[in-house]
């Protein structure tokens, strides 16, 4: 997997995570933690689904791939409700935009070193 697709594959699925938070949060009135935990579930299932395509990429690299993939909305998750917790005045669009921003430099890292760390080598 290139590198452009690779970081295609991530804000995709960060702005699917983004847009179906702002969705529940805004629209439908659903609690901040729960709309955060769908909207999360939903881009986590995204993501699972397209990066088992058989055409999306390699068989070799996809279990890695698709690992990184899940670890950084794992984290963003995490960050976006440490945020909220521990800062009960924080508004929530500022929490999502500082964990995604957070999630996006570990997937950049995630890519870098996940050649590196390979058994082959």
């Amino acid at each position: 997997m290139t590198f452009a697709r690779f970081i295609f594959v991530q804000i995709t699925c960060m702005a699917l995570d983004a847009f179906v938070t702002w969705m529940l949060l805004s629209q439908v009135g659903v609690p901040v933690l729960l709309g955060k935990t769908l909207s999360s579930i939903l881009a986590s299932a995204f993501a699972v689904l397209y990066l088992r395509r058989r055409g999306a990429i390699a068989s070799t690299r996809r279990f890695i791939i698709t690992s990184i993939t899940l670890i950084v909305l794992l984290v963003s998750y995490g960050i976006f409700t440490l945020l909220l917790l521990r800062n009960p005045m924080l508004q929530w669009p500022l929490a999502l935009i500082a964990a995604s921003v957070a999630a996006l430099l570990l997937s950049l890292i995630g890519y870098w070193r996940a050649p590196r760390s390979s058994p082959g080598r």
